[in-house]
């Protein structure tokens, strides 16, 4: 397996020259996303970060991650972090000393992410110098940009979700495992700390980026790799107390919040932290010489505190997710694309666009085992990390972006590493299993057309042309309503800083009040249907002029197609609005024991 070849009569390519050809291709690709503020990948956590953030600049609560727009009828405590909402806020202050305070978060809005990618530029490009060497040549630079494609639209304007965070991120432990810097341990603590605080989607590259550093100086017995390792260690002791105080406050870091940090995280930073920091420093002597000593000497403490963690925190076992009831599951979460496999999401009608994508990254990921041997053991790990995420994105497609991270790290390596083969069918030879297992998904899956059911009509109309002057007048109460419309209900309450609050909105902690909203609009059980509806004070909905048949989502289907319940009572009526706001009388709905469809 050739290595890169060493091309010692060329002048090494300066740092700024690397960037700036990352940088102007990046933005290039951008550009091809449409008018900032309408990228194609915004979802739905654009807009409730949008909600948290403007919650946060009326108030100023910074520990207060409760969600006012919304009532289940309990509150609505987010696990989403402050540190993505900190620079909107601060540029947000900066822009308001000149305009209007709606302005100025609305070019915030605009501005933060285009910032972050100036950041990643400049990590994407130093990694890559690491990785790659010092001498590189225009073109593979800008080929590792554009093989970035998947992750740049995280940075697009008013694209303010926190996985373009998580993204620089992961850059920045990269860097720590590659940089040849004295003090490159601390990188990779401050960004291991930071990556679990903003989410925990990137929490298994942490892990894997401390054991394969850990793994490497074991087997190494490299006293770098031991002092990065224990810097790391160090690092993460020193930041997570303090900076968890900071950024949930001193009464979450006791609760067990097993989505977010918390203490069990917290307890795992440390501790693990600990363990890190101090066993290399017993590798200086004699009796941990060897490779097994070493090994044993991280991996007895790292199974104690594995099971301590195990038994402090039963209420972890059964994952983040815990509060999603099969309910909620079968007519929310399981009708979610990105929760499903590669294939699977093909399958069912997802475009064919990213598995082309990510097959390139397949022959770039096959390619840099082939051919570019990774220079350093930081750089094996990374290799490891791009492996990982390819694998974990076959199984759950939400990961996508993680390997359009990692892989284009080593494009420039395995373009470089081109010249030392010697014919074109070993040249193409990496394009086998991506061409073959492309062959292979046109030619067996069997794609089924998105079905357009009620469901799928209560979780993708907006309603965004209704007229909710009527919520305006209304008095003060918890509006239950599809999903799709509740996001335009909470934009609206808060623009207009108006007194109501919603039932649900699709996210995880919001589970126990979807399963509410099914078994209101969707399920044919009219005490279940009574019970769900028992907490709050209006049903909304839009009307439509798809037809459907009343048996699958009985209260929505009538409800949309004008037509009147038993127990709701429109608040305004003769409207011309697609926007219809009834109140429950609760006990009307008691004695309607039947359906009237």
């Amino acid at each position: 397996m050739p290595a890169i070849p060493d091309s010692g009569d060329l002048t090494a390519t300066p740092y700024w020259r690397v960037f700036l050809l990352f940088l102007v291709t990046g933005i290039g690709v951008l550009l091809l996303d449409g008018p900032p503020g309408a990228s194609f990948a915004a979802d739905v956590d654009d807009i409730a970060r949008k909600l948290q953030i403007a919650d946060l600049l009326r108030d100023g609560q910074w520990h207060d991650l409760s969600w006012p727009v919304l009532a289940m009828p309990d509150a609505y405590v987010t696990p989403w972090s402050r540190l993505v909402d900190a620079p909107y806020m601060m540029v947000t202050w900066v822009l308001g000393l000149f305009m209007a305070p709606d302005a100025a978060f609305a070019a915030a809005r605009l501005v933060v992410p285009p910032l972050w990618f100036v950041a990643y530029a400049a990590l994407a490009a130093r990694v890559i110098q690491h990785i790659s060497g010092p001498h590189l040549r225009a073109l593979p630079i800008i080929a590792a940009a554009v093989a970035s494609l998947l992750a740049l639209p995280e940075f697009y304007p008013g694209r303010i979700d926190h996985h373009n965070v998580q993204l620089v991120l992961m850059l920045a432990l990269c860097l720590g495992l590659v940089s040849p810097h004295r003090y490159a341990g601390v990188l990779i603590g401050l960004a291991s700390f930071l990556s679990v605080a903003v989410g925990l989607e990137c929490a298994p590259f942490v892990a894997l980026a401390l054991v394969g550093l850990g793994l490497a100086a074991v087997w190494t017995g490299d006293s770098d790799l031991a002092r990065r390792l224990s810097q790391a260690g160090l690092t993460l002791v020193i930041v997570t107390l303090p900076a968890s105080a900071v950024l949930i406050g001193p009464g979450a870091m006791s609760q067990v919040q097993c989505d977010a940090l918390s203490a069990p995280w917290i307890a795992a930073l440390c501790l693990g932290g600990l363990v890190l920091a101090a066993m290399p420093r017993l590798w200086r002597h004699e009796r941990f010489a060897g490779p097994v000593a070493r090994l044993s000497s991280l991996a007895v403490p790292g199974a104690v505190l594995l099971a301590g963690l195990w038994l402090a925190f039963p209420a972890c076992h059964a994952g983040p997710l815990w509060m999603i009831d099969p309910i909620a599951s079968e007519y929310w979460f399981a009708r979610i694309p990105q929760e499903r496999g590669l294939i699977e999401g093909y399958a069912r009608g997802a475009p064919l666009a990213i598995p082309v994508v990510m097959g390139g990254l397949i022959a770039v990921l096959i390619a840099a085992w082939y051919w570019a041997r990774p220079r350093t053991a930081g750089a094996l790990v990374i290799l490891l990390m791009a492996s990982a995420a390819l694998l974990l994105t076959i199984l759950q497609s939400r990961n996508f972006r993680f390997p359009a991270v990692f892989i284009p790290l080593f494009v420039p390596a395995v373009l470089m590493a081109l010249s030392t083969v010697s014919t074109w069918t070993k040249r193409l030879a990496p394009l086998a299993v991506p061409v073959v297992l492309g062959l292979a998904l046109v030619g067996l899956v069997n794609r089924t057309e998105l079905a357009v059911d009620p469901i799928l009509i209560m979780d993708g109309d907006a309603c965004k042309d209704g007229d909710f002057s009527v919520l305006d007048n209304a008095p003060p109460g918890i509006v239950m309503a599809p999903s799709g419309l509740s996001f335009t209900l909470a934009e609206h309450i808060v623009a207009t800083h108006g007194p109501h609050q919603l039932a649900s909105l699709p996210f995880h902690r919001a589970a126990p009040s979807i399963s509410k909203v099914a078994k209101a609009f969707i399920m044919d059980d009219s005490t279940a249907r009574r019970e769900a509806l028992a907490p709050f004070t209006y049903v909304a909905v839009c009307t439509t002029n798809v037809t459907f048949d009343g048996s699958v989502a009985p209260l929505y289907v009538a409800l949309s197609a004008g037509e009147d319940w038993p127990g709701l009572v429109d608040v305004e009526t003769d409207r011309a609005s697609r926007f219809r706001l009834l109140r429950i009388n609760h006990e009307a709905l008691r004695e309607a024991r039947t359906n009237p469809r």
